[in-house]
């Protein structure tokens, strides 16, 4: 009497996995990037592109994603539908460029415009 061993099913394709955070570290350094002057250069705090090595955030994905030359989707295929959107649902949001309100009433700054840029 023998035993029929189980078969394994072989032909489905195994699940993509997300690029290991220390990958996209390396990946970045090759390029002469890091995480910290990533985010620095476009105008985040020093630490901010870090977050999206552990919590999705779809804008610095995409930051990333374009300074290593590939795509969001594969670097974190399990954040991204098949279209390209984002699982998350919080997608990518633009920033209003208002100007700041004045509760003086005046046209006072705290900082100089011209000096500032």
């Amino acid at each position: 009497m023998s035993i029929a061993m189980p078969r394994i099913d072989t032909s489905k394709k195994p699940a993509l996995q997300d690029w290991q955070p220390a990958y996209i570290v390396y990946q970045l350094r090759l390029k002469g990037l890091s995480l910290r002057r990533l985010s620095r250069l476009h105008g985040y705090a020093a630490g901010s592109a870090e977050l999206a090595n552990r919590l999705p955030w779809p804008k610095m994905e995409r930051l990333i994603a374009d300074a290593l030359g590939v795509t969001p989707q594969q670097i974190w295929p399990s954040r991204y539908h098949d279209d390209g959107t984002s699982k998350s649902g919080r997608g990518e949001r633009v920033v209003s460029r208002h100007k700041p309100k004045d509760i003086t009433g005046g046209t006072r700054r705290n900082v100089d415009l011209e000096r500032a840029v």
